[in-house]
């Protein structure tokens, strides 16, 4: 094929690629923005921080079971209509949370983003495992991975500033505008789906990808990690606040650099998927993760060192994250979105997991008590990839699913 044979290709899957890696950044700000805002609506609530924290379970839950059951839904009927349906539905929700007049109401649109956000982020790493050659794959997985990151270093600053010149629910109002504009993107760029409809058969979808024990090894390896990084997002900015005293509007900057740390382990996953050493590398950069994970929430009197240590924590845990979706687009094969719909529920039960044990530690014991969580999630997360390669189970889903 000639140079000029191959551009437009590259130039129709660049598009697609950037109208994906934006989209999946702004669902994941609407998703991550409440911890810089935990104490504002707690205050309008007239409630506690550990309570309003208790909105990101129901989101997480929420997700979980929508990326459960999507995946198979995805692999059926297409991507484009899973994901515009989980844009519009996010949209939907923010606007909702921002009208919302207390704690319930707004328990019931958060819940109602999960289900949007367990449609959009799957569904575009199966859609990139569709249209990007293998070659690339590992780095277009991480164009959706490091979102978290990214909307953590620009979007979520940007919501506190917004919360903390306009209000918060000023903040919830202008992320539902912007994932309008989102869907109109996606409406435009994402490719119909090839080729005839294949069967449903839901049941029986789940049951062939859910009855391989090593999906729920890959899961549950997922499940712990993400607990890790839940933690850090949902409590982290609350921490800095009541040790520190820094109000919303000063937190900003260290959730900036934190969220930089985070960005370059997502990225850095990509980079390690490449590699034929790939899983051992990441088994001991998560190893490592142990010491600073150790000092994130009990260093009381020093704001920058605290920051940096949490961000030397992200890069060394987030790889992980990156890599277990390279692995999942790679092995799937036709159930390619079952998979990783699986492999995303997982990750944000751990949300559910990593705010409810969060808050019971905050609330009974103190911030400190989370750096043990974060110890206990790496060392777990550490053991059961160790497992994963001693048992050859990627050569042997490899073999399943083809």
């Amino acid at each position: 094929m000639t140079p000029s044979q191959e551009a437009p290709w590259l130039s129709d899957t660049t598009r697609l690629l950037a109208a994906i890696g934006f989209t999946v950044f702004v669902v994941l700000t609407a998703l991550s923005m409440l911890g810089p805002l935990l104490i504002d609506m707690s205050q309008d609530w007239t409630t506690t921080v550990p309570v309003v924290a208790q909105l990101v379970t129901a989101a997480a839950v929420a997700w979980a079971i929508t990326a459960l059951v999507v995946g198979p839904f995805s692999d059926a009927y297409g991507r484009k209509p899973i994901l515009l349906t989980g844009v519009l539905l996010i949209s939907l929700a923010s606007v909702g949370t921002a009208l919302a007049p207390n704690l319930e109401t707004a328990a019931v649109f958060r819940m109602l983003a999960g289900v949007g956000g367990g449609m959009v982020p799957p569904t575009c790493i199966a859609l990139i495992g569709d249209i990007v050659p293998v070659e690339r794959r590992a780095m277009g997985v991480a164009v959706v991975t490091t979102q978290p990151g990214l909307s953590s270093v620009v979007g979520v600053p940007l919501v506190t500033l917004l919360a903390a010149s306009a209000g918060w629910r000023a903040a919830f109002f202008a992320v539902g505008g912007v994932l309008l504009l989102c869907a109109v993107v996606l409406l435009i760029y994402t490719p119909q789906r090839q080729g005839q409809r294949k069967p449903l058969v839901l049941g029986t979808r789940l049951k062939q990808v859910g009855r391989f024990s090593v999906t729920w090894l890959l899961a549950f390896t997922n499940l712990t990690v993400r607990t890790a990084y839940g933690l850090i997002m949902t409590f982290f900015p609350s921490f800095l606040q009541v040790t520190y005293g820094l109000s919303t509007a000063e937190l900003a900057l260290p959730i900036s650099i934190v969220a930089v740390g985070t960005t370059c382990g997502l990225f850095l996953g990509g980079k390690i998927g490449r590699s034929p050493h790939r899983l051992s590398l990441v088994a001991i950069t998560i190893l490592i993760a142990t010491l600073p994970g150790l000092a994130v929430f009990t260093v009381h009197d020093q704001l920058w060192l605290t920051v940096a240590v949490t961000s030397v924590f992200m890069v060394l845990v987030m790889p992980l994250a990156t890599l277990l979706f390279v692995v999942g687009t790679e092995i799937g094969g036709t159930a390619r979105g079952t998979l990783t719909g699986i492999l995303s529920g997982s990750g944000y039960v751990s949300y559910a997991v990593g705010a409810g044990i969060g808050g019971l530690a905050v609330a009974n014991i103190g911030y400190s008590a989370l750096s043990f969580a974060l110890v206990a999630s790496t060392i777990g997360s550490s053991l059961l990839l160790t497992f994963f390669i001693r048992t050859k189970a990627e050569d042997r889903a490899r073999e399943y699913f083809q």
